[in-house]
């Protein structure tokens, strides 16, 4: 019985640390105004989830192709 028991408080364990999320994840991150997207230079609306942080500066992107690209190299789209 005393097996049964423990079996079971890992297991619910386990599942808990399963299903925990991320405290980055929760906060879902969002552009804060109206930007141009670096890479297209298209304009990207205040509220898309596109978006990447570089030098503490954010940046909106128009599609998840440009966001990927910047990510690769940031420098190649950002003035120093």
């Amino acid at each position: 019985m005393k097996r049964l028991i423990l079996a079971i408080s890992i297991l619910a364990s386990i599942q808990a640390l399963a299903f925990q999320q991320d405290p980055k994840k929760e906060k879902s991150e969002t552009l804060a105004k109206n930007d141009t997207d670096p890479v297209c230079k298209m304009t990207v609306k205040k509220g898309t989830k596109l978006v990447s942080t570089h030098k503490e500066k954010q940046y909106g992107f128009c599609s998840k192709m440009c966001k990927d690209s910047f990510d690769k190299h940031p420098e190649k789209f950002v003035k120093n």
